[in-house]
C-alpha cells in the first residue's frame, strides 16, 4: 500500500517534468535561457546566436525571406558592462543578487577615497524654501568633492521625491565623478537594464542590506565597452495564407540583459517564453494554411529601447499600410491568472472576439484588459496606426531583469490553451 501511495505522489511530477522534456515551447525556452547564449545581450554574441536559432527554425518549418535573406542587419550604439565587482565592509557582493550597477556606468577601478553621506532628511527638509535649498545644494556640492558618495536607503511619502533622489548624482560635474564611485542603497527589487550611452558616473545599486553607518568600501571594478556600431539583426519570415491582400504580424523580442561578468540574466520568460510562441505558431501555421498571409518577426534590442522594432517601422519590409493587425507577445511564461492585453480598451472589437473564444472554449481564467502604453515592441507600429496588441502572461513568480528568470522557474500549464486560443482568434479575425 505505501508503495501505491508513493507512487501516486510522485506520479504528477514524473508527468511534468516528462511534459517539460518533450515539449518543444519548454526546449526553446530552455536552450535560449542556457548559457550557450549568455543572456542573449551584447556579449559572447549571444543576442546574433539567438537570432540564427531563430532563422535555422524558420527554415525548418519553410517560412518564406522577405528578399534574400531571413535577416534585417543594423547598428546601434551600447554601452556594455563586461564585469562589476563591489567588496564593502569586507563581504564580496554577488552581481545580480546583491548589486548592480548602472547600466550608463563608464569604467572604473578603486581609489582609496573618504566616504560623502548624502543626508535624504537634509534634502527632504530644503525642500520648504528656495532659500534652504539653494544653501543645501551649495553644502552638498562642496561637500562631495574627491569623495565617494553614498546614498543612504530611505523612502519618501512622494514617489517624484524618491526619483529625485535616485537621479541627484547626475548633478555633479562630469570631471568630479573621476576615480570615484556612487553608491546608492535602496530596498527597491534590482532590476538590470540596458544604455545606449554612456554617463560620466560609475553607479552601484546596492540591497540595504548592506548598508551601515560605519561603511568601509573596500574593492570595486567596473570592466565596460562602449561600441557605436554594434551589428544586430531582426529575423523576419512569412507564410503565405490564402488572402494576401492584407497580413497580420507575429511579434516578439528574443534579446535579454546577457552577461555580466559569471552573471547571466537567463530571461526564460522575458522574453524566451516569447521567442517560443512565436515559433510555436510558426510550426503550426507552416502545416495549417491561414486566412491571412503572416509575418512573423523576432525582435533584437527591444531592451535597450526597443531599438530592433523601431528600426524595422522606419525601414519595413512590408506595406504598413496592408497589416490588418499585429500581434506581439511579451513574457509568455505565466498565465494560470490569465492574460493582459494593451491596446485592448481601444481596439475592442478585436478584444471582444478574444473574450468570446476565450469563454466559449474555456481557455484562460480571464483577459484582462488594458490601455495603450508605449512598453513593448507593438508601440512603434500603433505610432504609425496599426492595429495592435501587446499580451502578456499573468501569475507565476514574478521574476523580472533579474538572476532568477530561469526555465526551471517557469510552469508552462497554459502554454497550450494560449496557442489554441491565438490560433483561433489568428483564424477568425
Amino acid at each position: 500500500m505505501k508503495y501505491r501511495f508513493l507512487l501516486f505522489f510522485l506520479l504528477p511530477f514524473f508527468v511534468f517534468a516528462q511534459k517539460k522534456d518533450d515539449d518543444y515551447a519548454y526546449s526553446v525556452i530552455e536552450k535560449l535561457s542556457s548559457e550557450a547564449f549568455a543572456g542573449r545581450g551584447f556579449v559572447e554574441y549571444g543576442m546574433n546566436k539567438t537570432a540564427d536559432f531563430i532563422a535555422e527554425e524558420f527554415e525548418k518549418f519553410g517560412l518564406k525571406k522577405i528578399g534574400d535573406s531571413y535577416f534585417q542587419e543594423f547598428s546601434m550604439p551600447i554601452n556594455i558592462i563586461e564585469n562589476a565587482q563591489l567588496k564593502l565592509n569586507g563581504k564580496e557582493l554577488k552581481y545580480g543578487e546583491d548589486f548592480l550597477v548602472d547600466p550608463a556606468s563608464k569604467a572604473q577601478s578603486f581609489h582609496s577615497r573618504p566616504i560623502y553621506y548624502f543626508n535624504p532628511n537634509d534634502f527632504a527638509n530644503s525642500l520648504n524654501k528656495e532659500s534652504d535649498f539653494i544653501d543645501f545644494i551649495r553644502t552638498d556640492m562642496l561637500q562631495q568633492k574627491e569623495k565617494h558618495v553614498v546614498f543612504p536607503p530611505h523612502s519618501f511619502e512622494v514617489d517624484s521625491l524618491n526619483q529625485y533622489y535616485k537621479h541627484w548624482p547626475h548633478f555633479y560635474r562630469p570631471e568630479e565623478n573621476k576615480n570615484r564611485a556612487v553608491i546608492y542603497f535602496s530596498s527597491d527589487k534590482l532590476i538590470a537594464s540596458l544604455s545606449q550611452k554612456q554617463d560620466s558616473i560609475t553607479r552601484f545599486f546596492v540591497n540595504e542590506n548592506f548598508y551601515t553607518d560605519s561603511l568601509s568600501i573596500d574593492n570595486y571594478v567596473v570592466e565596460n565597452k562602449f561600441v557605436n556600431d554594434f551589428k544586430v539583426k531582426n529575423v523576419i519570415g512569412m507564410i503565405e495564407g490564402e488572402n494576401t491582400d492584407s497580413l497580420i504580424l507575429i511579434t516578439a523580442h528574443f534579446d535579454h540583459l546577457g552577461k555580466v561578468g559569471n552573471t547571466i540574466f537567463p530571461g526564460a520568460s522575458d522574453n524566451a517564453s516569447g521567442t517560443a510562441f512565436l515559433l510555436e505558431l510558426a510550426k503550426y501555421f507552416s502545416q495549417h494554411k491561414p486566412k491571412y498571409s503572416l509575418v512573423l518577426i523576432g525582435f533584437a534590442a527591444e531592451e535597450a529601447g526597443l531599438v530592433g522594432s523601431k528600426y524595422f517601422v522606419e525601414n519595413s519590409l512590408v506595406d504598413l499600410a496592408k497589416i490588418k493587425f499585429l500581434l506581439n507577445f511579451d513574457i509568455m511564461g505565466a498565465g494560470e491568472e490569465g492574460i493582459q492585453i494593451v491596446n485592448s480598451s481601444v481596439f475592442t472589437k478585436e478584444y471582444e472576439l478574444l473574450n468570446q473564444i476565450n469563454s466559449n472554449k474555456n481557455y484562460l481564467k480571464q483577459i484582462k484588459k488594458r490601455g495603450e502604453a508605449c512598453n513593448s515592441d507593438h508601440c512603434p507600429f500603433y505610432e504609425k496606426g496599426v492595429p495592435s496588441f501587446f499580451t502578456y502572461t499573468l501569475g507565476g513568480p514574478g521574476h523580472y531583469h533579474d538572476v532568477y528568470d530561469t526555465a526551471e522557474s517557469l510552469n508552462l500549464a497554459e502554454f497550450e490553451d494560449l496557442k489554441k486560443l491565438f490560433i483561433e482568434f489568428i483564424d477568425k479575425i
